[in-house]
């Protein structure tokens, strides 16, 4: 029976079951104590946390402003060195009442983990906390995490260890306790594991301790070249405003891992924040070539040749997108735009029919109505595109929409006069 159950446990962790992993785990833990069994029950908590954090590897490109980090450096930086500054061309400067594309996929999560948006207020006590950590001496009088209960000549040592670390740091959120197991480990070690330079490269970000994170992360490039590295690295700079040494990095990293997806990602995502799209969009397209099937890399090409006058090749990415990916409102409300711009009279409302009917959003609905009512001005129905703003209006604040309305409601006033 108890093999049994062991097998359960360990059939439901690799088939990646995890409510119910650990649900088995707490009914067994309750009447046993298993070494093996608490090691599984951590480690899916563990990854539970890391799926909830939406992309905890994910570079943040907006870092959280704080009155220190805003006069840290010049406010007005050179044209093409920072991101608060990019280089203005004429495909990123279009008119408000333009119709809108919008964005088939979200590149980035916006909402990183509550550890990644700490300000430098409660970043500078937690420095404190590191600071006596690093010295040997204890910040906070809790219970304390030690490694003596495990031999280092324990197989299970390693494994252990770094799972004890990743559940402190994911799942309690406390990057002290972390940073303790970590430094006991890298004591009681006798090899040089990249992987725990990397970890208090993560904790040392989360204080906001930026020259120790770079440290770490350099010592760790040292030990092995690992693409997370490479990515860490750059995610460090862009949270800084330093587009140039992160694509200083990724081209580094390139260097080793040849036309690795997530660093071509990554440099395309810092060209286009930058305001070089061209550049981009040749980065982009080298992603499209090396995975066929990349939602993100298939929208900014379309969204690109819309924007420059090409609504033909923009409509064939539009269609590749449907046909890879699950349908939705931004990309039926896309291909409609795209036949509006081709003349595809046939094609241009079912694809809007089909969008208001995927919506779900308030916001969705709102430009779907908006992007309608430019459909209705081309074919010189009033009537029709005043009821789509209004629609649109109803849906959402929506302001582009609402200024659309009221030149349309004083062109007809003027037509009155007139008449």
């Amino acid at each position: 029976m108890t093999v049994e159950i062991d097998y359960n446990i360990l059939n439901l962790y690799t088939t990646r079951q995890y409510d119910k992993c650990l649900i088995l785990c707490n009914t067994v833990l309750k009447d046993k104590s298993d070494r093996m069994i608490e090691f599984i029950r951590m480690r899916a908590m563990t990854i539970q946390a890391k799926i909830a954090g939406n992309g905890y590897e994910e570079v943040n490109y907006f870092p959280q402003v704080d009155d220190w980090t805003t006069t840290a450096v010049a406010k007005t930086p050179r044209p093409g060195t920072s991101f608060q500054r990019a280089v203005k061309t004429a495909h990123n400067i279009h008119t408000s009442t333009e119709p809108s594309l919008t964005a088939t996929v979200t590149a980035r999560a916006r909402t990183a983990r509550v550890r990644t948006t700490r300000t430098l207020h409660t970043a500078s006590r937690a420095s404190r906390a590191a600071t006596a950590l690093a010295s040997g001496n204890s910040f906070v009088s809790d219970a304390p995490v030690t490694l003596r209960f495990i031999e280092k000549d324990d197989k299970l040592f390693v494994p252990a260890s770094k799972t004890l670390f990743e559940y402190i740091y994911y799942c309690e959120c406390n990057v002290r306790k972390a940073m303790d197991v970590a430094f006991q480990a890298i004591k009681l070690s006798d090899s040089n594991d990249w992987w725990w330079n990397f970890s208090l490269a993560r904790c040392y970000e989360t204080l906001g301790m930026h020259r120790n994170v770079e440290e770490c992360l350099r010592q760790a490039l040292k030990l092995n070249k690992h693409v997370t590295i490479y990515l860490r690295l750059m995610a460090m700079y862009v949270g800084l405003d330093q587009p140039l040494p992160a694509l200083e990095v990724c081209k580094q990293g390139l260097l080793v891992f040849h036309m690795n997806v997530s660093l071509l990602l990554e440099q395309a995502r810092i060209h286009e924040h930058m305001g070089h799209f061209a550049v981009a969009v040749k980065y982009y397209r080298i992603v499209a070539t090396e995975d066929p099937s990349n939602v993100e890399a298939i929208a900014n090409i379309a969204m690109y040749n819309f924007y420059n006058d090409q609504p033909e090749i923009a409509l064939r990415y539009y269609r590749r997108l449907l046909a890879t990916s699950p349908p939705g409102p931004e990309i039926y409300n896309n291909l409609g735009l795209c036949c509006l711009y081709c003349n595809q009279w046939d094609l241009t409302l079912p694809c809007f029919r089909q969008a208001i009917f995927y919506a779900t959003n308030p916001e969705t609905c709102s430009n779907i109505w908006f992007n309608l009512a430019h459909v209705a001005l081309s074919t010189g129905d009033m009537v029709l595109a005043r009821r789509c703003l209004l629609a649109s209006v109803a849906s959402s604040e929506h302001e582009p929409a609402r200024r659309a309305l009221q030149t349309l409601d004083l062109r007809a006033r003027n037509t009155h006069t007139h008449t």
